[in-house]
């Protein structure tokens, strides 16, 4: 079958870019996938960060048309011609914001024209955990650029619930995020964790994420356990009151923090040297970071919100406690440690692992593309 794959890719940086790129590694084993991707994403009102790009020798490559940019029509026009010239079967997108509604309705619209493909969008979220304006200027962005899509997929209960509410006529299908496999090729497998109780918060750190919450449960933690947090991830939003709260309670040197994106080389290293991970979320759809940390056997400590219950496997694979409860999420992280949870959950994170493969994205892609007129006329 003849795939594209339309979504950020490298040297565009981020988890989305890792899933396009992933995504293309399992589709080109049996099938011709070209990926179109971003020239540029967002404008700075929407990207806090230092750089969109990944300049790491560490990062994550693969072949990409970069063409597309969100505020340019004339670049919809030149990304849709290309698109339809390549003549796929099956058309997927990568969809997390409704920032991109009108670049993907003209694109969706102008591929029609010239191509029979069937369209898919695979959700990351629907809606923004951060809104961009009123909710209903969100609503009306995602009716338009999910208008004439043939099908979706999405990670999560809650988004296949957001989904049907707009297009409630066409099949969603839900699958789960798979594991980021590339970080192996950095994996040495050492050192694994101290005997200092240490905790991961990872990505990039924006209110929703809850940060805050976490750091108020881990003053708790530290007057009964000699335990350390490691917080690894950019900034999105001024880190004046969190470092300012984090010296005023005394845990300056009891928490470190890594003060910028992290290069894909240094990943393994520190969830090797985690005894568990936090998700402290105040709201989520999914998240990929839960799949990151099973890789390499961590359990996670996260908010019942969202998709989360979904692959937190609460008292197997990890913990759940109320959003925004920072004394139960101390609770539970002090019991956690003193009765060494992390080997009971291994065997179960180990088990779920096997179901986190991304032949677990990739068929129900093309099983959906297959169902809805596709041909497989060009694998091979």
């Amino acid at each position: 079958m003849r795939i594209a794959l339309l979504g950020p890719a490298h040297p565009l940086r981020g988890g989305i870019a890792q899933y396009t790129g992933s995504l293309y590694g399992e589709l080109e084993r049996r099938h011709r996938v070209r990926i179109f991707s971003f020239r540029k994403l967002y404008p700075r009102l929407l990207f806090p960060g230092s750089s969109e790009l990944d300049r790491s020798p560490s990062a994550w490559r693969v072949p990409s048309v970069r063409l597309l940019r969100p505020l340019s029509p004339r670049s919809w026009a030149a990304t849709a011609r290309r698109v339809a010239a390549w003549d796929p079967e099956l058309l997927v997108f990568q969809w997390w914001h409704p920032f991109f509604g009108p670049a993907y309705a003209d694109l969706v619209r102008r591929v029609r024209k010239r191509s029979a493909a069937v369209i898919l969008f695979l959700c990351h979220n629907v809606f923004p955990h951060e809104r961009m304006g009123s909710r209903h200027l969100e609503r009306m962005l995602v009716r338009m650029a999910f208008r004439r899509v043939d099908g979706f997929l999405v990670q999560s209960r809650d988004l296949a619930r957001q989904v049907r509410k707009v297009r409630p006529d066409v099949p969603v299908r839900r699958v789960r995020h798979p594991a980021y496999s590339f970080y192996r090729r950095w994996d040495s497998e050492t050192p694994g964790p101290g005997e200092k109780p240490s905790i991961l918060f990872f990505g990039n750190i924006r209110a929703y994420k809850g940060l805050d919450v976490l750091i108020e449960a881990f003053a708790r933690i530290r007057r009964e356990l000699e335990a350390e947090l490691v917080v690894a991830g950019e900034f999105y939003s001024d880190p004046g009151p969190l470092k300012e709260r984090v010296r005023a309670l005394g845990l300056d040197g009891a928490v470190s923090w890594t003060g910028g994106y992290v290069p894909n080389r240094e990943v393994p290293a520190l969830f090797r040297r985690a005894h568990v991970v936090a998700l402290p979320y105040r709201s989520a759809t999914q998240s990929g970071i839960v799949p990151l940390a099973y890789q390499f056997g961590v359990p996670v400590i996260a908010s019942d919100v969202g998709g989360l219950s979904e692959v937190v496997r609460d008292g197997k694979t990890g913990l759940l406690f109320p959003p925004g409860d920072s004394k139960r999420l101390a609770s539970l992280l002090v019991d956690y440690f003193r009765r060494n949870l992390r080997p009971r959950f291994q065997p179960h994170i180990l088990d779920f692992n096997r179901k986190l493969g991304w032949d677990r994205v990739a068929g129900p892609i093309l099983e959906l593309a297959r169902s809805l007129g596709a041909k497989d006329a060009g694998e091979g």
